[in-house]
């Protein structure tokens, strides 16, 4: 099929905004399968050292008292950063526009009178 009758049947089926590209680089169907098989090949060897790997670094670092205080005491700081960062951000009344799928927030405040405010001044 020529590329002049190809986009006219596109442009049936998809409509008259429909868009495409050409990659003159692209791989063969002969080349793709090739390189299919050896990703499965690469993935399991990538997926056995990782394994390896993790294993190694658990050893080591069940063992090492200074970052397992580290870890704990991490851990209680990001839970402690995450709740205040929750609370910053939290607001009695929002206010904003709703497409098909998203809310878009225009406006946050702890009254109306503060909302409509920031509403006009933007």
């Amino acid at each position: 099929m020529n590329r002049a009758d190809a986009l006219k049947q596109l442009g049936k089926l998809l409509g008259k905004s429909f868009g495409y590209r050409v990659d003159l680089d692209a791989p063969t169907a002969e080349e793709r399968e090739t390189a299919q098989a050896a990703l499965t090949v690469a993935s399991e060897k990538a997926k056995t050292l990782l394994e390896q790997k993790e294993a190694r670094i658990k050893t080591l670092l069940e063992a090492d008292a200074e970052y397992q205080r580290l870890k704990t005491d991490h851990e209680a700081a990001k839970k402690e950063r995450n709740h205040l960062a929750g609370v910053c951000h939290q607001y009695k009344f929002t206010v904003g526009t709703s497409s098909e799928m998203f809310f878009h927030v225009k406006a946050q405040g702890d009254s109306w009178e503060e909302v409509i405010a920031k509403l006009k001044a933007k």
